[in-house]
């Protein structure tokens, strides 16, 4: 008896490990994954450089909101400088009214900026333009993976997407 309960309790625990590792990748590509998270989103220019930053704040209908920022420290937070527009100057309010005020949050989100399926994804923000569709990395997880607008009309050929710091999370 002993033994036959052990031997369902070892099954069902690798069952649930299994499942739990290959469900983390599969998840990664698709919108809903990336629902009721904020991202710390990297445009990054043919050369190589890091040229925006946005936190984008997706809601639980797939729609998500925006905030340009200057720059991040190596933490993750936005870093204002004189040379910041005045929307950067505002974001380091901006993030902390969108993380507090879901209400605000959910009256402010009106379009679906980032659509994610499959492997591809849809940018439409302004940064990306004439809704590029980008090809996401394999291996890519739902705390970072890239994506990659390989069609040479963009002025950012790659977007890093990674899970803001848990500061930077709802609450």
């Amino acid at each position: 008896m002993k033994k036959h309960l052990l031997s369902i309790i070892i099954a069902a625990m690798t069952l649930f490990i299994t499942l739990t590792i290959t469900d983390k990748t599969a998840q990664a590509m698709t919108q809903k994954s990336l629902n009721n998270h904020v991202y710390l989103v990297t445009f990054i220019n043919s050369n190589g450089y890091t040229t925006a930053h946005q936190y984008v704040f997706f809601t639980t209908n797939g729609k998500s909101a925006y905030v340009n920022v200057t720059d991040t420290d190596q933490s993750g937070k936005p870093v204002v400088n004189k040379d910041s527009t005045k929307e950067e100057k505002a974001a380091p309010r901006t993030i902390n009214r969108y993380l507090i005020d879901r209400k605000y949050l959910n009256k402010v989100t009106s379009k679906k900026y980032y659509k994610i399926k499959g492997n591809k994804v849809i940018i439409n923000n302004g940064l990306i333009t004439k809704k590029s569709t980008g090809k996401i990395e394999k291996g890519g997880k739902i705390e970072k993976f890239t994506a990659n607008f390989s069609n040479g009309t963009q002025k950012y050929d790659r977007v890093l997407f990674q899970m803001a710091q848990r500061d930077y999370q709802y609450r």
